[in-house]
């Protein structure tokens, strides 16, 4: 095993190596909630594509002084948001306006209601000055024609799904989504529906990455558990190799007589981009890359421990996902207060699990939840992001620490 990459190299070096996967499909608007953008979307005209009200009252012509509290206009008409006025305000008149509706040709302001002797009668006498523009959502004011709204690799959630609907995009251009192959390792794991026994443990860690591939937009194939012996071994990574476009494999790349995964992988053609990694939990983890063949071209092999498999997937997988699906990905650590149990000093870098939570003052902080073993599977409840404690620090010498992000992709200033 060479010598170990810190966490921040190997996460570069992985994103180096991440390029676009080109495939994509058109989904119906309904469908396309949590997919990736496979090409900007821009205007086709400008918004809004009229001078449109900003509050229910009066529409009117303020001139370029503006008018007087006390003028009194005669009210010619209104302007609904489904029924505009339609033709040109007469000078020195004024409508009844209604949020939404078309601001008509001869108008430059809209005066609240509030503002005004009220809407009955056929008259209208204003309680305050207005100015010209007030309350006018003018034409483009929001976005120009064929200005870009989303760009490729967004991901599509409420308010993207909302801002596709207004453009009227009722079919939507998305990437295709990855296909993760995770293969569990080792003959103490049995599945989920079994009882073990004192020497086994329920195979929990292939469950827990296959939730985080679907967080990522990418789809799990779960192919079971490879027991430690060459033949089926192999046979099982191969078929993860020629399956998906990224292959996960759980436990056996440490340096125990029955760690066979790496060697399978050299003989099935995979290169080694690095093994190891200068981070408590996941020292040993696996990167390599495969240019034969069809299907996997990036391979990860995670520690068999639960709390390790998870955070490497956090710190290493899940960016390399999200960059193969054209997003955006924050390569860099932030920093932030930190709070909550105090840490273990460790020779090596530490990722703890750790809560964004308001402090008493109303700041933010990383508060990190109490240590545990890395073996132990209840250790991340909870938590949403890592907290990266430097190596030989001890708690208390420090207030603020580096946070990278988890499933909540947390990015602080």
């Amino acid at each position: 095993m060479s010598k170990p990459l810190s966490v921040l190299q190997a996460r570069a070096r992985v994103l180096a190596s991440a390029a676009v996967v080109p495939s994509r499909e058109r989904v119906p608007l309904e469908l396309a909630h949590g997919r990736f953008l496979a090409e900007p979307i821009r205007t086709t005209t400008p918004w809004p594509a009229t001078d449109r009200a900003a509050m229910d009252g009066f529409a009117l012509s303020a001139g370029a002084a503006g008018l007087p509290a006390g003028t009194t206009l005669p009210v010619v008409g209104e302007s609904l948001a489904g029924r505009p006025y339609g033709v040109t305000l007469p000078r020195n008149a004024t409508i009844r306006i209604m949020t939404g509706a078309v601001v008509p040709a001869g108008a430059d302001a809209v005066v609240p209601v509030e503002q005004t002797s009220g809407f009955e009668g056929n008259a209208m006498t204003l309680q305050a000055a207005v100015r010209p523009g007030q309350h006018v959502r003018k034409m483009g004011s929001e976005m120009q024609a064929g200005q870009q709204v989303l760009a490729a690799g967004t991901r599509l959630w409420a308010s993207e799904i909302g801002a596709l609907a207004v453009l009227g995009h009722a079919q939507v251009p998305v990437r295709t989504p990855l296909r993760v192959a995770i293969v569990a390792t080792g003959d103490e794991v049995v599945a989920v529906d079994r009882e073990p026994l004192p020497h086994q443990v329920r195979e929990s860690n292939s469950w827990a990455l296959a939730a985080q591939v679907v967080e990522c937009g990418a789809t799990p194939l779960r192919l079971g558990i490879a027991p430690d012996e060459p033949a089926a071994l192999r046979s099982m990574l191969q078929r993860g190799l020629q399956q998906a476009d990224v292959l996960v494999t759980i436990g056996g790349i440490s340096k125990g007589t029955h760690d066979l995964v790496f060697g399978a992988l050299a003989d099935l053609g995979v290169q080694t981009e690095f093994h190891g990694i200068d981070l408590k939990p996941g020292k040993p983890t696996f990167f390599g890359t495969r240019t034969t063949g069809p299907g996997a071209r990036f391979v990860f092999g995670l520690p068999g421990n639960p709390a390790s498999s998870f955070t490497v997937f956090d710190l290493l997988v899940r960016p390399m996902l999200l960059a193969l699906a054209g997003a955006e990905v924050n390569e860099r650590p932030a920093t932030a207060p930190v709070g909550g149990a105090p840490w273990l000093t460790n020779a090596r870098l530490q990722a703890i699990p750790a809560r964004m939570r308001a402090a008493a003052t109303g700041e933010l902080v990383t508060t990190l939840v109490p240590p545990s073993p890395s073996g132990d599977p209840f250790g991340l409840l909870g938590a949403d992001h890592y907290a990266l404690i430097e190596p030989q620090q001890r708690a208390g010498e420090t207030t603020r620490v580096a946070v990278l992000g988890g499933s909540a992709g947390i990015v602080l200033p």
